[in-house]
């Protein structure tokens, strides 16, 4: 279920929008939390797109990858997949703030390189 389209043209901000209020956070905290001027919020609600490395700020800010952010997703087939441990930790792993997220994940590669795995 796509909602985030409008005669066919994606609608970046009502996705950015949405994942704000997930979050709790007003489209310019989200913005001044990347290291943009809150103005940037202004220019997207009217259509514009922001800079691909924007974008991805943004995405890795909300957890998300930048399809889902952009609206351009399909559902993953093997989503259903995931053991409950591993949608759990997901879960927890959209609550985390960006650092934490960036943490964790130095902390997983640290982990697989010790191993041998990487």
């Amino acid at each position: 279920m796509d909602l985030h389209k409008k005669g066919g043209e994606i609608l970046f901000f009502d996705n950015f929008d949405r994942y704000c209020k997930r979050d709790g956070k007003t489209n310019s905290e989200v913005a001044k939390a990347i290291g943009l001027d809150p103005s940037s919020c202004t220019g997207w609600r009217k259509g514009a797109i922001p800079r691909n490395g924007t974008v991805k700020k943004l995405a890795d800010y909300f957890g998300i990858t930048v399809e889902e952010l952009m609206g351009t997703k399909k559902e993953p087939a093997g989503n259903g997949e995931l053991d409950e441990d591993m949608k759990e930790f997901v879960e927890l792993a959209k609550k985390m703030t960006p650092e934490e997220r960036s943490a964790i994940l130095t902390l997983m590669k640290s982990k697989e390189k010790n191993s041998g795995n990487g």
